[in-house]
């Protein structure tokens, strides 16, 4: 009699297991409003030093947490905010961390993504001190001079980049690449200068010049990124500048080397056209490949 039941309720048991097993498969669908993103402070010194953790929580429309989900988060002020990854794949509570710095005073507003689809919560920051100057994207910037002939720190004239940092112009040679004379170069105090971390050295505007190392015969014309191009020949060289060619080259130091990378030579001057390589970098963000996610 009990192996009757037995056999009577297995297939049962079995086909409610089968009928069942889909919906456990079936892949959790996020919850958009019910996910979370919070800060463990919200009101921090714009000084690059002073930090929260930003925490975005994933669940799924049960509540239930959704491991294993990459998490996109962006500052609506773009790069002008640092977030810095210490998880960006939920772990088994759903829960994604990014650490947050800043060098500007403000209010940026964070925003996380996963999958593509925006969260509906955001999180605010307030930001006090840093600049306490008005600088854009594309500003020239120097500190004053100190009258002292033996000093050269004064006559450093840096880029401000989309990314809140300050890119130096290592010679007039470079400088001169990108403009005319030096009439839009702003004077800000040294406290102000400090606050601005260096993001490197400008290069030559791309389709400006051709170069050379000292100890290095070959000559390069510059291309996007600071990326070099061997010119093989001559007459190459004559193709995209003309017969006077050779009025074209600067030599660059051996302590500049490391500014630069190295592309594919150029076989014809038909393989390169001027006001296209020009055309790549406008200007030294486009250069840098820095740009805004919030224009």
């Amino acid at each position: 009699m009990i192996k009757k039941l037995y056999l009577k309720i297995l297939p049962v048991l079995i086909g409610s297991f089968i009928f069942c097993q889909p919906s456990i498969l079936a892949a959790a669908s996020i919850d958009t409003g019910g996910s979370r993103v919070s800060a463990e402070k919200t009101e921090l010194k714009a000084d690059g030093i002073d930090n929260t953790l930003i925490t975005v929580t994933v669940r799924d429309i049960n509540t239930m947490a959704i491991p294993g989900k990459k998490v996109v988060l962006s500052s609506s002020r773009g790069n002008l905010d640092e977030i810095r990854v210490e998880k960006d794949v939920t772990d088994i509570l759903g829960k994604a961390y990014f650490r947050i710095f800043s060098l500007k005073a403000g209010s940026p507003v964070f925003k996380a993504a996963v999958d593509d689809v925006e969260l509906d919560k955001t999180v605010t920051l307030d930001f006090s001190g840093g600049l306490s100057i008005a600088l854009n994207p594309g500003d020239l910037i120097k500190i004053p001079d100190d009258g002292n002939t033996d000093t050269l720190n004064d006559t450093a004239v840096y880029y401000y980049a989309l990314n809140g940092k300050r890119f130096v112009f290592s010679n007039e040679k470079v400088y001169f690449s990108w403009y005319t004379n030096f009439s839009k170069v702003q004077i800000i105090s040294i406290d102000q200068m400090s606050l601005i971390p260096i993001g490197g050295n400008v290069t030559y505007r791309p389709g400006s010049k051709m170069v050379k190392f000292q100890t290095d015969p070959k000559t390069y014309i510059v291309t996007k990124g600071g990326v070099l191009r061997w010119l093989k020949t001559e007459s190459v060289a004559q193709g995209l500048f003309g017969s006077d060619w050779n009025q074209n080259v600067d030599d660059i130091t051996e302590a500049f080397y490391v500014n630069y990378t190295f592309g594919q030579p150029v076989e014809s001057s038909l393989d390169l056209a001027l006001d296209v390589i020009r055309g790549t970098a406008p200007t030294i963000d486009a250069d840098k490949g820095l740009t805004s996610l919030f224009p």
